[in-house]
């Protein structure tokens, strides 16, 4: 389905192909039938003539960037938000002139959230798309099928997938500036137990993104000296829960880890609130959930008060006061794509995007091409700083001081940049509420520094 909030161009999608063969396990706790697994094998092989080997000095055309997530399916408000950061960072990079004098444009490749679909619809795109140099998104229901896709076509990516198997990569082409799921969870706890809560229920939807959350939230509850009152793992979209309900009343928790997507969640908090009398504790759960579509299904059943006083959303941190803030505002309300800034704006995680393609925009510029074996090495130089580079904090700055010659340090939306060898840099974590409107408001910033103590 299309997103009721963005207008995009065509999406590249394509039929579900069927199965016919044993599973084959690429990596733990992903089975893939036997036509994804060939499609893996042939994108294994290495075809790059139409997208990541094309492109050097005097490459011509439009450069795409691609933007793989679900557009469509159950959780296609995700894929809506990473194309919305896509378009502000498009728009700065082409209003400043572009990448080397050619224009970017964001291209849509539809994953479906579903790895049986993700892999023949990005096999797909990365043999027909022309110019596709970059690619951003690559979330976590998918991530373990499509990034080593986009990697052996020798493609530089921004992921912001939280899975744990990324957080040491070996793949050359993968950056990520977002949290590991493992983090998040950490994360979760630690706002939880800054506001007093040491009794906690862990309730997470059977999904990849959410159970992922779990080893932190284990870990971190133990590390503060809490109790996990329990630890119950639910199936999406159920028509009730009223049994899980009353195992998690039976503890008595101060506060609730829910994950879950928008119904999953308005259907179990509905039906904690018939089954203690009306007094549900807070809940403590991902900004991937700072959506219309939860504000709107959790609302009908929970009312507004508790909409704005009782949920916390945790994830990466932007800070609204810096001048990279200031400046991914204006190209967000600029791009003419978006439909609703504000949303995009109130979900920290996504802005890893629009940091992700002005590195990639500016690493291109750096090396003259637009070739990834060739401008991949440059994003660590320019996302790190070398002796003597100027601070930047935009793509115009960074292309009008790499014109003038001079080295850059790019400082983005999400702060410094730190890199480890392994291509990550998680930085620091936000909490996050809605206001009565459904707009999201920032209540609190977590160090990064508190969430590696609950981890070590």
């Amino acid at each position: 389905m299309r997103s009721r909030k963005f207008t995009h161009p065509p999406t590249q999608r394509f039929p579900r192909q069927a199965a016919s063969a044993a599973p084959l396990v690429t990596r733990p706790g992903v089975m893939l039938t036997g036509a994804v697994a060939v499609a893996l094998a042939l994108a294994a092989c290495g075809s790059t003539s139409s997208s990541g080997g094309s492109g050097g000095s005097g490459g011509t055309g439009t450069i795409n960037a691609g933007v793989i997530g679900p557009m469509t399916g159950p959780a296609a408000e995700i894929g809506n938000l990473m194309s919305g950061a896509c378009y502000a960072a498009v728009f700065d990079v082409n209003k400043a002139g572009g990448v080397m004098g050619r224009k970017i444009n964001c291209s849509l490749i539809d994953d479906t959230g579903d790895p049986a679909d993700a892999v023949p619809n990005v096999t797909r795109a990365l043999a027909t798309t022309s110019n596709l140099n970059m690619a951003v998104g690559l979330e976590s229901n998918t991530a373990a099928t499509t990034i080593p896709l986009v990697n052996n076509a020798h493609i530089p990516m921004v992921s912001t997938n939280g899975l744990v198997a990324f957080d040491k990569t070996t793949d050359t082409y993968f950056w990520r500036m977002t949290p590991s799921d493992s983090q998040n969870g950490a994360a979760f706890v630690a706002w939880a137990n800054q506001k007093g809560y040491k009794r906690m229920a862990v309730v997470f939807q059977n999904n990849i993104g959410a159970q992922g959350n779990e080893p932190g939230v284990v870990a971190a509850v133990k590390k503060i000296g809490g109790t996990m009152t329990t630890n119950i793992t639910i199936p999406g979209d159920a028509s009730s829960y009223s049994s899980v309900v009353a195992r998690v009343l039976a503890g008595k928790p101060q506060a609730l880890i829910l994950a879950g997507d928008p119904q999953t969640s308005a259907t179990f908090l509905s039906e904690y609130r018939q089954l203690s009398g009306g007094k549900v504790p807070p809940v403590v759960t991902s900004t991937d959930s700072i959506t219309p579509a939860y504000f709107s299904a959790v609302k009908k059943v929970m009312g507004a008060a508790y909409m704005t006083h009782s949920m916390y959303f945790i994830g990466g941190y932007v800070n609204p006061s810096s001048q990279a803030f200031s400046v991914y505002k204006s190209a967000v309300y600029g791009a003419s794509q978006i439909k609703d800034p504000t949303t995009i704006l109130g979900v920290g995680v996504i802005a890893s995007i629009y940091d992700g393609i002005n590195l990639m925009s500016l690493a291109m510029q750096e090396a003259h091409s637009t070739s990834g074996p060739v401008y991949n090495a440059d994003i660590e130089k320019i996302a790190t700083g070398t002796p003597g580079a100027v601070t930047v904090d935009s793509y115009a700055a960074g292309l009008a001081a790499l014109k003038a010659g001079q080295k850059i340090h790019y400082v983005g939306v999400g702060g410094a940049i730190h890199f480890n060898s392994f291509h990550n840099s998680p930085g620091n974590f936000s909490a996050s509420g809605f206001d009565a409107s459904g707009n999201p408001t920032l209540l609190g910033v977590i160090p990064g520094t508190t969430i590696q103590q609950l981890l070590s």
